[in-house]
């Protein structure tokens, strides 16, 4: 049985096949599906969809690992599907100008009947329609690539280029629905092609040969060839209608592929008041602009001369904040560089070191206290920044003298960042010196501060802390250098 079915296919004469598809379709064909593909595949890890609860995006995060990841991802959803597609729809549009042949691939209403028919023959064993060259499927999958496929090129190009006409998540929105929609009827398509034993032959002959026996022909599509009707265009038609895509797909790779290009934000120097002697820091934004991953390199300049730099690696479209460290010796204005933008600032000369026995007294309110920064006010120090090991400010601290008529004493205290008192100690100001009511410097009195705003510190009844008996005056100048010191930190912090 083999051999006479070998010896009938040899035998086989080439007036038993049709040409359903030339060379140039079957090529449009394969690049019109690769690109697909692959638009697909890198497209799911991106895909960004919440099912019930269910990350269905989530479950291909993989492939982007897989194929080498986020940068060889973007450039085959980008670069490598731009360009498969792109070549595709040339020589779509070429191939139209130079067939000597035409069948309808308008999808009318009669098309929508016919793709019910159809399916009802196929699975309900009704009559089975008579069909031309393209079965209604084929014309419903065409139109839907030929509309999906510009939409996805526009809003895809918009995001990648940006060029927002629209709002960047509505254009994303759009893209992904679009997507999903293209990916469900190709995967639909392609799934019943597999089912219907009769559809393989013309399926190989889409890819790869072109032909299908006459008598599958007269089968399965037996208005093809009535269908098929002659076509005479002129060449000046012809020529016009690849030259344009051809010439629109070189202007857009040649945009594609430029150098890259980057763009460097404004410059943030912390703290606002650089001085002498101190190390400040320098940040800037930068953004790659060009459509594809690069490093660009970034320079520091301080006063026109060279003192840093960095290199750092981004997508397309990708933004990275670029950090520097930097001191100044002279007192004096200043001009910070990177890459062309500048700042211009002041440095001032560096406050005193805090003493050793006020550093003391802040960590014993405030055990995770590290670092603590002088805050200046006409020569005099007026209150501290507080730090902790991590460089971040955790509160401020004050460090007051308090001569009363009777008593001396040392007031210092640890504020939140929410400007109320954190923790406070009041203390003799020596060992030896005699109090008028120990009291005052007793957690009795020192505890009913803690957690008070300025509003809230005063002596009973407008505030609510109560005055040591016998040492009214003292409590009453302690009140008032607590209101003073919160009044002087809410003020110039």
């Amino acid at each position: 049985m083999l051999i006479l079915s070998c010896e009938r296919i040899l035998n086989m004469s080439s007036t038993d096949f049709v040409e359903r598809w030339e060379i140039i379709d079957r090529i449009t064909h394969l690049l019109n599906l690769l690109g697909i593909l692959i638009a697909i595949i890198s497209g799911l890890p991106q895909l960004q969809l919440t099912v019930l609860g269910f990350d269905l995006g989530g479950q291909f995060r993989w492939i982007t690992d897989y194929i080498g990841g986020e940068g060889v991802r973007r450039i085959l959803h980008r670069y490598v599907t731009t360009g498969l597609i792109s070549v595709a729809i040339v020589l779509h549009v070429l191939s139209f100008g130079l067939r000597k042949t035409k069948s309808s691939i308008l999808f009318t209403y009669k098309d929508l009947r016919g793709l019910v028919e159809y399916y009802k023959h196929k699975f309900l064993k009704a009559p089975k329609p008579i069909l031309g060259f393209h079965v209604p499927g084929e014309k419903l999958l065409y139109w839907v690539v030929v509309t999906c496929i510009p939409v996805l090129g526009a809003t895809g190009l918009a995001m990648w280029m940006r060029i927002f006409f629209l709002d960047y998540e509505i254009l994303r929105l759009i893209h992904r629905i679009v997507f999903i929609v293209l990916t469900l009827f190709i995967a639909i398509h392609f799934i019943l092609n597999i089912v219907f034993r009769e559809q393989w032959q013309p399926l190989k002959a889409m890819f790869i040969d072109g032909r299908v026996t006459r008598k599958w022909v007269e089968q399965y599509h037996p208005k093809a060839i009535e269908e098929a009707t002659s076509l005479d265009r002129r060449k000046t038609i012809k020529m016009f209608l690849w030259t344009i895509p051809l010439i629109s797909l070189g202007y857009l790779f040649s945009t594609l592929l430029q150098a890259s290009k980057y763009q460097v934000g404004e410059i943030i120097i912390e703290p606002s008041e650089v001085m002498v002697g101190k190390a400040f820091t320098i940040s800037t934004e930068v953004t790659n602009t060009g459509y594809r991953e690069d490093t660009f390199t970034l320079q520091l300049l301080l006063d026109g001369k060279p003192i840093g730099e960095k290199q750092i690696t981004l997508l397309d479209g990708e933004t990275d904040l670029v950090v520097f460290k930097a001191t100044v010796n002279e007192v004096g204005r200043h001009t910070i560089e990177v890459n062309g933008v500048s700042k211009t600032f002041e440095a001032v000369e560096a406050p005193p070191p805090i003493e050793p026995e006020i550093a003391e007294r802040f960590r014993k309110l405030l055990p995770e206290a590290y670092e603590f920064s002088p805050v200046m006010k006409e020569g005099k120090i007026v209150y501290y920044e507080v730090y902790n090991a991590e460089g971040m400010l955790i509160g401020y601290g004050f460090h007051e003298k308090v001569y009363a008529p009777t008593d001396r004493l040392i007031l210092t205290g640890i504020v939140d960042l929410n400007y109320r008192i954190k923790a406070i100690d009041v203390d003799r100001m020596k060992p030896d010196i005699h109090l008028h009511n120990e009291k005052i410097i007793e957690p009795e009195f020192e505890n009913q501060f803690i957690g008070l705003t300025i509003e809230e510190i005063g002596l009973y009844p407008e505030g609510r802390i109560d005055a040591v008996s016998g040492a009214t005056i003292s409590s009453t100048q302690v009140v008032e250098l607590v209101r003073k010191a919160l009044a002087e930190i809410q003020s110039s912090s």
